[in-house]
């Protein structure tokens, strides 16, 4: 799946929250841009959209659903519950 075009949305700090605005087109993705900022402004609502491995922003061009700033924070985080899981009594 090709990622979300980087340009079609910008994030915005504002003094009462956040902002997220989207660019537009007459019938071109009208649709899933509106829902994708939806999505973004849920997550930047709920922990500013950080990511679970490093604890830094998520890139605006990551999908709406990432959860992790980059390829590597995946896989150290990935990593490191395996080892918990293996550490564990009966596992």
């Amino acid at each position: 799946m090709p990622a979300p075009n980087p340009d079609g949305i910008t994030i915005e700090k504002r003094p009462n929250g956040w902002g997220v605005l989207v660019d537009t087109f007459m019938l071109a993705g009208r649709t899933q841009r509106m829902q994708r900022a939806k999505r973004i402004l849920r997550n930047l609502a709920a922990d500013g959209w950080s990511c679970r491995g490093c604890g830094g922003p998520v890139p605006e061009y990551r999908r709406a659903d990432a959860r992790y700033c980059c390829e590597g924070c995946r896989k150290r985080d990935a990593r490191s519950r395996r080892k918990v899981r293996k550490a564990q009594p009966g596992a």
